[in-house]
């Protein structure tokens, strides 16, 4: 059942060794992937310093375990060549939380890798730290609303508060914990986090009971679920300090009807201006804007390339296997190098994950998500675009396939199939209409594979309680929910969850719904019948009785002849409304209020 103040919640204690999968094969397996340095392994590290902190180790054990963390890389700073990627927004957070607590642990010892003691390394964490968080808080996340990141950036700054002793840095770690769970209680449906996120996986947007936010959104805003010691996450479900706080927790639970609207990071072309004008941290020298620029992936961009190439010859990260594709470039003169990306045309330019404007309508019935006119025509990576949720676990969403030639030794490579898009559409949504146009004649990249000229839906035919579909449209309902699809080509019905719509210029259009507003599926159906959809030139139009909606590519969103700002503000939604880079917010509930001012470091919880 859910609650409205984290004070009710009871917590489970992190276990101590030997109680539950707590056991020396446990800790022996941290330990060997911390050494090894594989993909993630800051993630291990934390789990492993918890272990140190809180579980009372064997003397044999903790000693082994104290030597991996003292030889651990923690920076891209720092020599090695492995597999781990520090610097993304997500992972920076993961290693400096790793990094701060050792230092700390250990200040007088020398770190292996480096040759620094400890309280050097506790000092440069809480600098990088210090950073990170008033930039999370200024701008949000560049991995918006990822099911994923989100969910490793809450368990490590949990950890964070739980055992660092600048109480100053605690404080800052728990601003930012409350505004990611803003966002997760203003984009959540029925306790499933599915908006349009920056970062994304399939298995997470096809089934988002698996993701790793699901058992944090239960421990925040329901039942805390039971600690899997092997997963970060449960940092947070452990928690010992943090309370979450009652008015973040009346919007998740206590508001079934809102609109949003969001705005989360930066655009790589602002990211130089907005840095030096930082009203706490202001910064310009090259490496400053690396971490940035490299936390939101703007590896190889035009506007990067030459600070990413200086990057990699200072600190010697020509052997990275991560950056291997940039090998080859990073030793030609900057003006060459500018135009050679140019002609080259990287499909990893599509990894950099620019401002998002998300716009997330959701009801009782259903939620509908989307990024507002994200890079259209431009390579995607794993950003998703727009989704459809519905009860019973009905998720709704539409790709370009994309495909590309860079072989990955941590995951798979994106785009794919169902990740992110090969080319990006141009959506724009108004409340509960989404158009989407896609234009797959733009030129070919290094490193894409072969282009399909189709796009596809995921639409779960077999879970809905009925459905309907035609030549140029799909619909269907579950529950007291609905949702409708035309579509400007005929629609194939691939496989039970499938549909493809083929041409290399094609759109649709998404429309949700309820009983509330419909009477009855059968009612939609008839409303569904009486819109049509053109796609003519770069125009695509959607008309009906109700109202007459215009996107056209890569210029105006109308409706009803008026133009429809896509810019938003940090937040608008019922309760928050927060202009961009800001220095304070507040959070309205039903029954609490909080405060946040980063310039002062006040965090004030009060009762309406």
């Amino acid at each position: 059942m859910a609650v409205s103040s984290a004070d009710q919640r009871r917590l489970a204690p992190w276990p101590r060794f030997g109680s539950g999968a707590l056991e020396t094969v446990h800790v022996r397996r941290l330990i060997d992937v911390v050494n090894a340095r594989l993909y993630s392994a800051d993630h291990r590290a934390l789990l492993l310093l918890k272990c140190m902190m809180s579980s009372e180790l064997p003397a044999h054990l903790y000693d082994q375990a104290a030597e991996a963390i003292l030889g651990f890389r923690y920076s891209m700073l720092e020599s090695g060549s492995d597999s781990m990627t520090l610097w993304t927004e997500s992972h920076q957070v993961t290693a400096a939380v790793a990094e701060y607590l050792a230092g700390q642990l250990y200040p007088t010892r020398i770190f292996s890798n480096d040759g620094r003691s400890g309280a050097r390394h506790q000092r440069a964490a809480q600098a990088q730290l210090t950073i990170w968080l008033s930039d999370r808080f200024r701008f949000g996340f560049s991995e918006w609303l990822s099911s994923t990141y989100y969910a490793y950036d809450l368990a490590a700054l949990a950890l964070l508060v739980d055992h660092a002793a600048d109480e100053a840095l605690v404080e800052r770690a728990t601003m930012v914990m409350d505004i990611a769970l803003l966002d997760l209680a203003l984009h959540s449906f029925n306790g499933r986090v599915v908006p349009s996120m920056g970062r994304a996986y399939t298995e997470q947007i096809m089934h988002p009971e698996t993701a790793e936010i699901a058992p944090i959104w239960a421990s925040a805003f329901g039942q805390a679920p039971d600690i899997d010691v092997d997963k970060v996450t449960s940092l947070f479900l452990a928690r010992e300090r943090y309370e979450v706080p009652a008015a973040i927790c009346e919007l998740a639970t206590c508001q079934p009807e809102r609109r949003v609207l969001s705005s989360h990071g930066l655009d790589v072309e602002e990211v130089r201006d907005e840095l030096r004008r930082h009203p706490f941290h202001p910064r310009s020298q090259s490496l400053d804007l690396i971490r940035f620029w490299w936390g939101q992936q703007a590896v190889t961009t035009p506007e990067t390339i030459v600070d990413s190439a200086r990057a990699m010859r200072v600190f010697d990260l020509q052997n990275s296997r991560i950056l291997a594709p940039m090998r080859r470039y990073i030793k030609l003169p900057n003006p060459v190098l500018i135009s050679t990306l140019r002609t080259m045309n990287p499909i990893t330019s599509g990894k950099a994950l620019n401002r998002a404007n998300v716009q997330t309508i959701r009801t009782s019935n259903y939620q509908l998500s989307s990024v507002q006119r994200y890079r259209p025509g431009g390579f995607g990576d794993q950003q998703h675009i727009w989704h459809a949720s519905l009860p019973g676990d009905i998720e709704v969403f539409g790709t370009h396939p994309g495909s590309s030639q860079l072989n990955l030794e941590n995951r798979p490579a994106t785009p794919s199939n169902w990740e992110g898009n090969g080319i990006n559409p141009d959506v724009a949504q108004h409340y509960n209409v989404l158009l989407a146009q896609y234009n797959l004649h733009e030129r070919r990249g290094r490193f894409e594979g072969p282009r399909q000229e189709l796009v596809h839906i995921h639409f779960p035919f077999v879970q809905f309680d009925q459905t309907r579909l035609g030549a140029g449209w799909a619909a269907g309902r579950r529950g007291r929910g609905y949702i409708g699809i035309l579509g400007t080509h005929t629609f194939e019905l691939i496989s039970e969850t499938e549909i493809v719509q083929r041409g290399q210029h094609t759109g649709y259009a998404v429309l949700v719904g309820d009983e509330e507003e419909h009477i009855s599926f059968a009612a939609f159906l008839e409303q569904l019948k009486q819109y049509r959809l053109r796609l003519i030139g770069d125009r695509l139009t959607l008309t009906s009785p109700f109202g007459r909606f215009d996107l056209t590519w890569g210029k105006d969103f109308k409706v009803n002849g008026q133009i429809i700002d896509c810019d938003y503000p940090r937040y608008d939604a019922p309760g928050v409304q927060v202009p961009r880079n800001p220095s304070e917010m507040t959070v309205t509930g039903t029954k609490h209020r909080l405060r946040l001012d980063w310039a002062s470091g006040v965090r004030e919880s009060t009762a309406l």
